[in-house]
């Protein structure tokens, strides 16, 4: 029709304006009368109309790529899902933004489980994920109408897809950005699968993160009390409201016209942030070129800005002017001191907290910002400064952060109250000067300032009163250590021997590396020789580690689980390599891997996580001389990760008070993949996931910090499942666990809260992949079982079992042992997939490998297949353990690799 009803007002005038001419003859009583009654009837009517038309489902998508909007009814979507058939202007579109039909399709069509949408803490961050792609056609932030197109498509089967949130969206079009389907729907499928088990826990976490029980005994003897900030008696309230009102401003109603163009006015913020600085106008630039070499953007006039400061009961707002001059002169009105005093908040605080600089580099939190893990720390920074509509938090924080960072690296948080983007801001005010008073007792950055992740951790903080009671909390029992008594260390060295000094060598693409002594000793002297390697994988991965690991309270959570020695080894690479952004945070949140890889997914770059593996072991009949091999992949899924292929490190460790043992990992990193230790133990890891939260434990270890005790303590079979039965763990894996001597294998299955033991079979073979197999413990994983898991297990099965259709049964050594590794065949169709694919979901060889190892135990002797995809197809480099040791007398390679 052409008109756009804004509300029921829009719709009079449109009515109004439209029978115009009857309102220029009516100016007898009479017919007044009757045209106000047929005005009437008529204006119910069409809105009746509009009503109903506004519940039902939406008629027309508009297909958004970039700057291209196509219009296409919601019925050729339909069709395409059913029959995969589309119109050349959308097939035109889908070019242009280089999608594949097919993927278009999964992308629309694959369900999302989530049973009970009001049982989800911060359900508005999931809507906020969703309405990137899917939302209203002008982009606004109308997150109830996401909401009830989601409840919708919840309604029958507890599950969505897109092309449902599509159908069932509450107005006649919505938008679909297809540029961004894949991310989005990744993006949603990991909050709602990964991150909502935390979000589920938050509150009995939150205080073990964020507690500052010394801070609340300090506060209590300056009569500071947090918990009284919003807990003031309401007759106090109402007096002093009564009092003071003559001093104090309401706040203004926001007009609907300023909800309107918050979207703009955040944009011409970002313009202006690029007219006066520069930032972000060179994508090519590095983030420490480009922000050293700008100026501190101008303030923008902010005399008729105000901020509403939310105290108790109490909305009074002030003028960002007025703000101004208290934060740099001390200067308040009287009107003003008397609510803070009655809110009993220090002035000197709350000017502190106006006033603390909080470090951060614009470009860096512009793309770090961007991310999940940097949305959602926007998300919880809304909760204490919002606009006044409580719409946009993120987006406007966004741009004022990056724009009150830029030219200095610094900025305050009056800083950012003078540069917000709508004329009306919301602070949290007890919250403010709780987070003051964290601010003021936060580690400096040299220079005053504090860093931007111990601010956002203390904003998270500035909570606590509401989850801390610090009269009844107990402290943390620390994680007992793992020991090994002296006498049965040295069974298994030589006598009188001593540990290699510390250094590296090269073997091609290979990196060995010898660690000596103390556990800081060991730590620095990782920090020092693989410095240059450690720094390769760049500034992001670490950010956002730190982000995570201080600004989330990762990094705080992994240290209260750690195994004692891990964190003085932390400190030691902190202490070798703070210069390229390792701390003791990043590096024991990267201890914690498996945990947070499976809690948070990919959140996290990819350097720091991946996911795939398969191994296998075979001994006694199925081997060529009856001794125990042992073969490991490490994979991961479709594309491969250069700072893992191109870094491979065997680590020759020799702790003071464990046993020499050596393992394969990559740099930064201070758990092994797959090891082998001095008394003939080997073990590898597959990833391995839990049906639900159910099967999580808050209080465990990690799964790879426990192989190291393994590798560092345990002399057999025996010892080491006694380690994996009786060390708590949070997640699920699958460990594979080899002894030398004995010729004891066994596949361990677990959960945070349940572990099997699947045993050598009677033929002397076992293997795994990425399922769990036995009875007790196949329920407890995600079903059906992953297709590629099954897959590359049955093909493990045709080539290792004495039927099986490929079978090396009784002819199997090193060298047979690698090419079961480089196998490429499909199980089913018998066909092996060309070496260019990096992925094929289907096989040993062609999963997705990113280093692969062979161990035989018992003579201590260990292969490494690495360099250039494919990795199996290169070389398997031969290492005699125990002339790596310095062992007298030790056996050596019969050949430097397997060709």
């Amino acid at each position: 029709m052409g008109h756009s009803f804004r509300g029921v007002r829009g719709l009079r005038n449109w009515a109004i304006a439209r029978f115009f001419p009857l309102r220029r003859i009516s100016h007898r009583p009479s017919v007044k009368l009757g045209v106000g009654l047929g005005l009437g009837l008529l204006l119910s009517l069409l809105l009746n109309l509009l009503m109903a038309h506004r519940v039902s489902a939406a008629q027309t998508v508009i297909l958004q790529f970039r700057d291209q909007r196509l219009s296409v009814p919601y019925a050729e979507l339909a069709t395409f899902a059913a029959q995969k058939t589309l119109s050349e202007p959308t097939q035109a579109l889908l070019i242009a933004a280089e999608i594949e039909p097919d993927a278009m399709h999964h992308w629309l069509t694959q369900a999302i489980a989530l049973p009970n949408l009001d049982a989800l803490p911060e359900r508005q961050f999931i809507l906020l994920q969703i309405n990137k792609t899917v939302g209203d056609p002008l982009g606004s932030e109308r997150l109830d109408e996401v909401e009830t197109a989601l409840r919708r498509a919840l309604r029958d089967d507890g599950a969505f897809s897109v092309l449902e949130l599509l159908q069932q969206y509450p107005q006649p079009a919505v938008r679909l950005e297809v540029g961004r389907l894949e991310q989005a729907y990744t993006d949603v499928e990991l909050v709602v699968n990964r991150l909502l088990p935390v979000l589920r826990t938050v509150q009995t976490l939150l205080p073990e993160l964020v507690c500052d029980c010394a801070a609340t005994l300090e506060a209590t003897r300056l009569n500071v009390q947090p918990g009284d900030q919003a807990q003031t008696a309401a007759a106090g309230w109402t007096e002093a409201a009564a009092a003071i009102a003559p001093a104090i401003h309401s706040p203004p109603i926001e007009s609907s016209f300023q909800t309107t163009a918050l979207a703009g006015a955040i944009a011409s913020e970002k313009n202006r942030l690029v007219a006066n600085t520069g930032i972000l106008a060179d994508p090519s630039a590095s983030p420490k070129q480009t922000a050293s070499a700008q100026a501190v953007p101008p303030l923008p006039n902010f005399a008729n800005r105000r901020l509403v400061i939310a105290l108790g009961p109490l909305r009074p707002s002030i003028s960002i002017g007025e703000l101004t001059t208290f934060a740099e002169t001390g200067y308040l009105s009287p009107g003003w001191r008397s609510m803070l005093r009655i809110a009993k908040i220090a002035p000197d605080q709350f000017r502190e907290a106006l006033n603390d600089s909080i470090k951060a580099n614009a470009v860096n939190l512009d793309e770090d910002l961007n991310s999940i893990l940097g949305e959602y720390a926007l998300f919880k920074i809304g909760e204490v400064i919002q606009t006044s509509s409580n719409r946009a938090n993120i987006q406007a924080l966004r741009s004022t952060l990056v724009l009150s960072a830029s030219g200095d690296g610094q900025f305050t948080l009056l800083e950012l109250l003078q540069r917000y983007p709508t004329s009306q801001i919301v602070l949290n005010g007890s919250r403010l000067i709780r987070l003051g008073q964290l601010v003021n007792r936060a580690p400096s950055t040299g220079d005053g300032a504090i860093a931007f992740e111990s601010w956002l951790l203390n904003l998270q903080a500035s909570a606590a009163e509401t989850v801390c009671d610090c009269n009844v909390a107990t402290p943390r029992s620390p994680v007992p250590k793992v020991a090994i008594a002296p006498e049965k260390v040295a069974e298994f060295l030589p006598a009188n021997w001593q540990p290699v000094p510390a250094h590296r060598e090269e073997y091609g693409p290979i990196k060995v590396v010898w660690l000596a002594g103390t556990p800081y000793d060991m730590g620095y002297q990782h920090g020092t020789l693989l410095h240059n390697e450690i720094a390769s994988i760049g500034e992001r991965p670490l950010r956002i580690a730190r982000l995570a690991g201080v600004g989330l309270g990762l990094g705080r959570l992994a240290k209260n689980r750690a195994f004692p020695e891990l964190l003085e080894e932390c400190r030691g690479m902190a202490d070798a390599a703070s210069d390229i952004g390792i701390d003791m945070d990043v590096c024991t949140m990267m201890s914690y891997a498996d945990v947070f890889q499976e809690i948070l997914g990919y959140t996290l770059p990819r350097e720091l996580f991946w996911e795939g593996c398969n191994q296998f072991v075979a001994t006694n009949a199925a081997t060529k001389d009856g001794h125990l091999y042992h073969g490991s992949s490490v994979d991961n899924n479709e594309k491969p990760v250069d700072y893992v292929v191109y870094n491979p490190i065997l680590f020759i460790r020799q702790p003071l008070d464990g046993l020499p043992h050596v393992f394969v990992t990559y740099p930064g990193v201070i758990w092994p993949n797959s090891g082998v230790n001095v008394a003939g133990i080997s073990l590898g890891l597959d990833t391995a996931h839990a049906a639900d939260i159910t099967e999580l434990s808050r209080e465990g270890r990690s799964n790879v910090q426990i192989m190291g005790q393994i590798l560092k303590t345990a002399t057999s079979f025996a010892e080491a499942r006694s380690l994996m039965e009786t060390q708590p763990r949070v997640r699920g894996n699958i460990i594979m666990i080899t002894d030398g001597k004995s010729r004891e294998a066994g596949v361990f299955e677990f959960t945070g809260r349940h572990l099997g033991v699947r045993p050598l079979q009677d033929n002397g073979v076992l293997y795994a992949t990425n399922h769990f197999v036995l009875p007790e413990m196949f329920e407890r994983q995600p079903l059906p079982i992953d297709l590629s898991s099954d897959l590359r297990f049955r093909r493990l099965g045709q080539l290792l079992e004495p039927d099986g259709i490929s079978s090396r049964y009784g002819e199997i050594d090193p060298t047979v042992v690698a090419e079961i590794l480089r196998d490429r065949t499909h199980p089913i169709t018998l066909e092996a997939s060309p070496f260019d694919v990096f992925d094929d979901d289907a096989s040993p060889g062609g999963n997705g490998a990113l280093r692969q190892a062979i161990y035989d135990p018992m003579r201590l002797k260990v292969w490494i297949a690495a360099g250039d995809p494919p990795v199996p197809q290169n070389p398997f480099r031969c290492f005699a353990v125990g002339q790596l040791l310095g062992f007298p007398n030790a056996a050596g390679c019969n050949a430097s690799s397997i060709p």
